[in-house]
């Protein structure tokens, strides 16, 4: 694949030059000097007419490329080296400038990524660079791309060199590991230091606790409790639990920089609860994205093709058009969720709440609990400095998200929900906190 012939600058200054000297030798009717101006743009546009007639291409100056050292998959800002073999076949030197191409997710940080040179039959060279992922997805490294003068750099043309180059995938750090493996939980009570019998609701029963407003009230101890200290009944838990990942997409989601915004984040914090899940051998975990409408749901299950298929998914979340309704997202894990699931959810309350009272209570009803992450978009971005003429602006509005945040965090509260809110630092710490307490007590 390639262009057709293009005239330089160089060649448009050379037309240019040999007309105007023609025309000066016609109106000044000197023979010598029209002579040598048709000479001149004679010269001139036989190299044009002969480039244009006999271009060079891939047949006719070969050049093959091999590339080395590209992963096939990287986590969110990591940094890798690519190398790319270049090799000339052709008969006859030529010049001309060989350059790999980059996405603009992939930022070059060292090396060149060109070289400019006159190839002689035989010469090879090879390109070595640096570059640093962005944002999440599948990145395509080239095509390479080959540019050739002709003799005097007065037209060039470029095509393209074949690849067969796989994408790299930059996917959040936790499902690169290695850790899709099951474990021996099927065969026993414990694995490594983790019990897999835990508090919670089943049916033998363990223990009392003193009551907390996330309990239902169907599990007070009511001959134990008396006025202001309430006990409820704890009972041995069924070893597999199930975990709903509930990731809202709106624009909303975006606040933040590139490859650290909120949804970012809260890929990266769903990719740990897929890693720890992975290995606790017997839970299983589902996805559901949700913006305007339904984008995609995954019922848990468990298994190493799934937990890809999740890692997958979720390296290509980008955010949607709508407006997140939380009321209804619970709506459709309780028409969904057959088992008691807990669904963590990561949003930016930016939807509607007025309808979450109904909708989460007949989603307790069916025995299933939700946590909720909200994105802090006011602490998304880094702080700028006071002497910035844009940081009383920026002070205001981070001051009014806040409170519009902490108004909603009230009301979702207000209803039993336990919240977790996060900012640019990530999600990672309030959810593996919540993992360890669900897995330990059934509750968070």
């Amino acid at each position: 694949m390639g262009s057709g012939p293009v005239i330089s600058r160089r060649g448009w200054a050379a037309l240019a030059a040999s007309g105007g000297a023609l025309l000066l030798a016609v109106y000044s009717l000197n023979i010598l000097l029209l002579a040598g101006a048709i000479a001149c743009f004679a010269a001139v546009a036989g190299e044009m007419l002969a480039f244009q007639l006999f271009p060079p291409g891939p047949e006719r100056y070969p050049f093959a490329t091999e590339r080395v050292g590209a992963p096939r998959a990287a986590s969110p800002g990591a940094q890798f080296s690519v190398s790319v073999e270049i090799r000339y076949t052709g008969e006859s030197p030529v010049v001309g400038e060989v350059r790999d191409l980059l996405p603009r997710s992939l930022l070059p940080i060292s090396g060149r990524s060109f070289a400019r040179r006159t190839w002689e039959p035989g010469d090879s060279a090879r390109l070595e660079y640096a570059v640093r992922t962005t944002t999440r997805g599948s990145h395509l490294l080239g095509p390479t791309t080959v540019t050739v003068d002709s003799p005097h750099g007065l037209a060039w043309r470029q095509w393209s060199l074949p690849t067969t180059d796989q994408p790299v995938r930059v996917v959040p750090p936790a499902p690169l590991e290695r850790a899709h493996q099951i474990g021996p939980a099927l065969l026993t009570r414990m694995q490594g230091r983790l019990a897999l019998r835990h508090r919670g609701f089943g049916t033998e029963f363990r223990s009392l606790r003193p009551y907390q407003l996330s309990d239902d009230i169907r599990h007070v101890a009511w001959k134990r409790s008396r006025p202001g200290q309430m006990y409820v009944r704890e009972f041995e838990q069924e070893s597999r639990q199930d975990f709903v990942l509930l990731l809202d997409v709106t624009p909303a989601m975006a606040a933040g920089l590139p490859g650290e915004n909120a949804l970012d984040r809260a890929v990266e914090a769903s990719a740990l609860v897929i890693a720890a899940v992975s290995r606790s051998g017997e839970d299983r975990v589902g996805l559901l994205i949700q913006g305007g409408r339904t984008r995609q749901y995954l019922r848990p299950e468990r298994g190493e093709s799934h937990f890809r298929r999740l890692s997958e998914n979720l390296a290509y979340l980008r955010p949607t058009e709508g407006t997140f309704d939380i009321a209804n997202a619970l709506e459709l894990c309780t028409r969904r969720l057959v088992r008691n699931t807990h669904v963590l959810v990561f949003t930016a309350l930016d939807g509607p709440l007025e309808p979450l009272h109904l909708a989460f209570t007949r989603f307790r009803a069916r025995g299933h609990r939700v946590y909720v992450f909200p994105a802090n978009r006011a602490r998304m971005y880094p702080a700028i400095e006071t002497s910035h003429p844009a940081s009383t602006a920026f002070g205001w509005a981070g001051r009014e998200e806040r409170a519009n945040l902490e108004r909603k965090i009230s009301q979702v509260r207000g209803e039993g929900i336990p919240v977790f809110p996060y900012d640019r630092r990530g999600a990672s710490t309030q959810v593996l906190s919540t993992y360890t307490q669900l897995r330990a007590w059934g509750t968070a």
